[in-house]
């Protein structure tokens, strides 16, 4: 193997730049710096993520994952072909939005489609302001005034990214709900991306605020709504995009009318909140709508069926780049 080859996986296995190769004068070893040949260098981390997406698909680690292709990103090095490059970071965004790093894995998917939306700073400093502080998997009750307030930061916006996300009832089915009370659910997450490098995000969803065992059922569809915080949410299908200021303004817009809004099973639940958000974003999913008895509507298991058989676009005639996707189950 070449020396290029065998110096770039002492550095994607975290050790030195340095190694010890036999030195010119006889069989001592020398530290010797290598220059990384850029063919060598490319099939080298071509290689890396051979294994690293191979490993993935045998074990569904995220966290190990996370690690192994953030050593690979943090390469300062100039080697990259494009192809690699998008490769790398289109895995560092799926793997980043599982953890529920949103952030994230907006800032690696712009970053894998040649950085059309955010400035090309530094990697690192950007890493730790968007981590979560929340470890918790419940969603709680969440003011709208409060989500709202949240990127009223004072600070100048880079850009803004919008995500929605979908837990089916029944994963990969049409199925309007399994089991006792498991209708599945449909949230979004809200991104402004600020010029000094700090992130405000939320991820929320539309709830009803039950009063009573069958509030927003069948029997009793209406209630009282609530947002509640998703942060830590599970979702079976994921789709997102940058938007401009003038689509988060009507997002903005739109929330605070919602929160004067009753919250309806047939007419106004998760999932229509869901894709008006995303429709106000320029994300438009195909059929939504399913029965349930006594019932009928926009819900979760139709529309992250969709999502699975591809039945979503960009609907933004300002911005055509293709959609973040991320799904836990194939595409159809």
């Amino acid at each position: 193997m070449r020396s290029g080859v065998i110096i770039l996986f002492f550095i994607l296995s975290g050790l030195s730049l340095y190694a010890f190769t036999p030195g010119m004068n006889g069989d001592s070893l020398l530290p010797v710096r290598v220059i990384l040949n850029a063919d060598a260098g490319n099939e080298a981390i071509d290689t890396a993520l051979a294994n690293i997406e191979t490993g993935y698909t045998l074990t569904g680690d995220n966290k190990s994952t996370f690690s192994r292709l953030l050593k690979i990103a943090r390469l300062r090095t100039s080697i990259w072909n494009k192809r690699l490059r998008a490769r790398l970071f289109n895995d560092l965004a799926g793997v980043s939005a599982r953890l529920k790093l949103y952030p994230l894995a907006m800032k690696c998917y712009d970053k894998a489609e040649q950085g059309l939306h955010l400035p090309d700073t530094v990697f690192d400093q950007q890493l730790d302001s968007m981590l979560p502080v929340c470890a918790t998997t419940a969603s709680w009750p969440v003011r709208n005034k409060d989500i709202l307030s949240s990127f009223d930061d004072g600070k100048k916006a880079a850009a803004y990214a919008i995500l929605v996300h979908v837990k089916q009832s029944a994963p990969g089915k049409r199925k309007a709900f399994s089991g006792i009370n498991n209708v599945g659910h449909m949230f979004i997450t809200l991104i402004k991306y600020n010029t000094d490098n700090s992130v405000a995000y939320r991820s929320f969803g539309f709830y009803p605020r039950k009063s009573s065992i069958l509030s927003a059922t069948p029997l009793h569809p209406t209630a009282v709504s609530t947002f509640k915080d998703d942060a830590r949410h599970d979702w079976d299908e994921t789709a997102g995009k940058f938007i401009s200021f003038r689509r988060f303004r009507k997002i903005i817009g739109a929330l605070q009318s919602y929160d004067q809004q009753p919250y309806h099973l047939n007419h106004n639940n998760c999932t229509d909140f869901g894709l008006t958000m995303a429709a106000l974003g320029g994300i438009t999913i195909g059929e939504t709508r399913g029965r349930w008895p006594l019932g009928k509507g926009n819900n979760p298991a139709n529309a992250g069926q969709s999502m699975l058989e591809g039945k979503l676009s960009n609907r933004d005639e300002e911005d055509q780049t293709p959609l973040f996707l991320a799904m836990n189950l194939p595409l159809k």
